[in-house]
């Protein structure tokens, strides 16, 4: 068996002997694993974990530029506009106008629903055990959105935080990404039931330098850890980078700054690639398979440049993003890093070969 084969099989059977744990306990551990999930969340994707922030956009305005009309319902459209325009009674910035919209989205799709995970009603699936008002107080998309906006506007700094982590101080969810993939919704719907309120958009904002502390131990430890974004597997150095950056760019399956990412794969073709030995991932801003555009190619340096600054302490070996390539040590030629050629197995010109659709970070162990 060859050392990978290995190193897979090590994998596998630790994956075996966890199922076969979970199941026996499974039941009686329910109640308790519902909390842990969002204290373990919460703690990975709260603000003291890594030391660089990257928010969407800041001020009270909206980060996401709408695309156009909405494909919702009459029903959606209109539970979205009570939202908007009790928001616009109170006060709130367009930016937690959108922040409310995504919310409703993820627990209601728009809804204002009489049932719910446990005692939670209505468009913010509230609960009434948890002091958020009477169940048909609840259920009163006004009330309900008074609710959420007098929270939210209670909590410091929210207008510079994600639209996920905004929209999780307030929910408290075992699941806070998910609020992230209902961004450009929410911005289509908000421009369209809000048409004359001039929905303001707000400046990206960069990265704010930062250091992250080195790996203890070196991670030296070949491709023995769970792939989170694959069914792989990759290096203690590779997962602990991988966790940071979920941190700090508000995750990566649909987030505000990476949309989707890949670590672990075979390479027939490029038998010198790091992604079968769990050393290599692949950071999407946009859609795979073309060229990055506007905000995406600004969201693309920022994830770069973070790798970039905190290589050493990440163990990073190599980046390459539209069409440059970064190598620690290297000096600069011509701008970021110098011009990459395609390592003779990928065509550089190419959205996919020279890497414009993506970011790829290799790491030394």
């Amino acid at each position: 068996m060859s050392l990978n084969g290995r190193q897979h099989a090590v994998v596998a059977a630790r994956r075996l002997g966890v199922r076969a744990v979970v199941l026996v306990l499974g039941v009686a551990l329910v109640a308790a694993l519902d909390g842990l999930a969002f204290a373990g969340m919460s703690v990975l994707m709260s603000a003291g974990a890594p030391s660089v922030r990257c928010a969407p956009g800041g001020g009270g305005g909206v980060p996401v530029e709408a695309r156009g009309a909405t494909t919702v319902s009459e029903e959606q459209l209109a539970n979205a506009a009570v939202i908007v325009a009790t928001g616009r009674e109170m006060g709130v910035p367009d930016r937690g106008l959108w922040v409310a919209l995504a919310t409703a989205l993820q627990e209601s799709t728009l809804r204002n629903l009489d049932y719910g995970d446990r005692d939670s009603l209505g468009l913010f699936q509230q609960r009434p055990s948890q002091g958020w008002g009477s169940p048909a107080q609840v259920r009163d998309p006004r009330y309900a959105s008074m609710q959420f906006y007098d929270r939210l506007v209670d909590v410091g700094g929210w207008e510079q935080m994600p639209l996920w982590q905004a929209a999780q101080t307030v929910q408290r969810s075992a699941f806070p990404l998910a609020y992230a993939k209902w961004e450009e919704e929410a911005a289509d719907i908000l421009a369209e039931v809000d048409a004359g309120g001039g929905v303001r958009l707000a400046a990206a904002a960069p990265c704010v330098p930062g250091e992250v502390a080195p790996l203890p131990g070196g991670g030296g430890a070949g491709c023995t850890e769970d792939d989170p974004t694959t069914n792989g597997c990759i290096t203690p150095t590779t997962l602990r980078a991988v966790t940071l950056a979920a941190s700090t760019f508000g995750g990566l399956r649909g987030g505000p700054v990476i949309r989707s990412a890949g670590c672990h794969a075979q390479r027939p073709a490029n038998p010198t690639s790091d992604h079968p030995l769990g050393k290599g991932c692949d950071f999407f801003p946009g859609e795979g398979g073309r060229f990055a555009r506007g905000a995406e190619i600004d969201n693309g340096w920022r994830a770069a440049e973070w790798f970039r600054r905190n290589a050493e302490a990440l163990g990073v070996d190599y980046i390459i993003w539209q069409g440059r390539i970064w190598s620690a040590g290297s000096p600069d030629q011509g701008g970021w890093g110098r011009p990459y050629t395609g390592g003779g197995v990928y065509d550089p010109d190419d959205a996919v070969g020279g890497h414009y659709d993506h970011i790829h970070v290799s790491f030394v162990r």
